[in-house]
């Protein structure tokens, strides 16, 4: 039985999807994976609703210049109530401060530790406690094809359907809070918080802004 939430259910004449109020700037240094995996819950709002959620590309620039870009996009449009900045530690200096910089800008930030497969890991299992990226992506290709039976690409456009029918969102956002608060309790920086991810506060907000009538 194929598992289904509130994000991936078909829209009817009945039942349609509604963001609530406001509108979301999700700004990404990811040219692929997050990308593709946001595109994936903006393709299931209607049309007419489609611009209440928008995502940016900041690539191939100085990450720590990221806050300035979002700002610049907010100020272009005041619609932007909420501004979430998506990006990695992987190998990101000053990973805590730009983290802490972003909050006083008044920006949200859905990070990941060390990349952001560990939050699509989630979907699937309690994510593992690793701090190198590309043993990560590694470990998540592996826990991909076995849950899936498809071999993992980054620029896999489907990505977002794939994991919400394999997996299970709703436990996805479970496991990750339940183990971004375990590591909590021992640091308070972010670089520290191995195998942890934020990015699942940022489904949730998605998820309650979202309403089905």
């Amino acid at each position: 039985m194929k598992k289904t939430n509130r994000l991936t259910e078909k829209r009817s004449e009945r039942k349609k999807v509604f963001l609530k109020s406001g509108a979301y700037l999700i700004v990404t240094d990811a040219e692929k994976t997050e990308k593709n995996y946001f595109e994936g819950i903006k393709n299931i709002i209607p049309d007419s609703l489609k611009n209440d959620l928008q995502i940016k590309i900041y690539s191939n620039k100085p990450l720590a210049k990221i806050i300035d870009f979002a700002a610049e996009q907010r100020n272009k449009d005041e619609r932007f109530r909420d501004i979430w900045l998506v990006f990695d530690r992987d190998e990101v200096k000053n990973f805590d401060k730009l983290i802490e910089d972003a909050k006083e800008s008044k920006m949200n930030v859905a990070w990941s530790n060390p990349c952001f497969e560990i939050w699509l890991m989630s979907y699937f299992q309690i994510p593992k406690n690793i701090d190198d990226s590309q043993k990560c992506c590694e470990t998540f290709e592996k826990v991909f094809q076995e849950n899936t039976s498809k071999k993992y690409k980054k620029s896999e456009e489907k990505i977002y359907n794939i994991l919400c029918e394999k997996g299970n969102e709703n436990r996805a956002i479970e496991r990750s809070r339940e183990k971004y608060h375990q590591a909590r309790k021992e640091y308070s920086k972010p670089s520290k918080m191995i195998g942890c991810t934020t990015v699942y506060k940022l489904v949730e907000e998605l998820k309650k802004k979202i309403d089905e009538e």
